[in-house]
């Protein structure tokens, strides 16, 4: 595959795998996209920790020699779960910049324990996509007015959707509420709002097709 997406949860593959088509105008993604973590049609299985053991495995460093390259999604929310925080010695909020690095950081560590450089071997394969502080705060951005990156879940709620839309913690809601994100403007407007979104857009520019 061209692309293995590696997520925290089930509602999160919809939404990078529409930002992937609509930034490389994937038209068959089927064929292009494959769902590594949580694997393809399991129900169960997600979150942080069954991810950072992913990490450590033999089937993770399969799966990055099997693909071109691998978006490897996580929120922050859950970082200071394994000792990540998000603030500083004298109780400031990092920058997202720093957090994102921060968490960066740790996910190398945990792909380095699974085979020692690892990470620096394939470092031009592995792709992060970390949303601060969840990935409805990428939605949020494009949805309301203003980004936001605390309780996004319940802001996204909050806003009026378009056909009335429901936000539940569903797959094809996530597809739903992604959609924008198969055109590259919607993708360049949200880039411009929420500073983790763009890191990752950033690393997708560095990707020749």
């Amino acid at each position: 595959m061209r692309f293995g997406i590696i997520c925290e949860g089930f509602t999160d593959k919809p939404t990078i795998k529409n930002i992937l088509c609509g930034y490389f105008s994937i038209q068959n993604p089927n064929s292009e996209i494959a769902e590594l973590q949580p694997p393809f049609g399991q129900t169960d299985g997600g979150g942080w920790r069954p991810l950072l053991q992913y990490l450590t495995s033999l089937r993770f460093q399969e799966d990055v020699l099997n693909n071109e390259f691998v978006i490897l999604h996580i929120d922050t929310d859950v970082s200071m779960d394994f000792n990540v925080p998000h603030i500083d010695s004298i109780g400031n909020e990092l920058s997202v910049e720093i957090l994102v690095q921060n968490i960066s950081h740790k996910l190398i560590a945990k792909i380095n324990e699974g085979l020692l450089d690892f990470y620096s071997d394939n470092a031009n394969k592995i792709i992060f996509a970390i949303s601060v502080h969840s990935i409805e705060c990428w939605l949020v951005a494009y949805y309301a007015e203003h980004a936001e990156i605390h309780n996004c879940f319940d802001v996204l709620r909050a806003v009026k959707l378009p056909n009335n839309i429901q936000v539940s913690k569903k797959q094809r809601t996530y597809d739903t509420l992604s959609k924008p994100f198969l055109n590259p403007d919607n993708i360049n407007i949200v880039a411009q709002k929420s500073p983790s979104f763009n890191l990752f857009i950033q690393q997708l520019h560095t990707i020749t097709l």
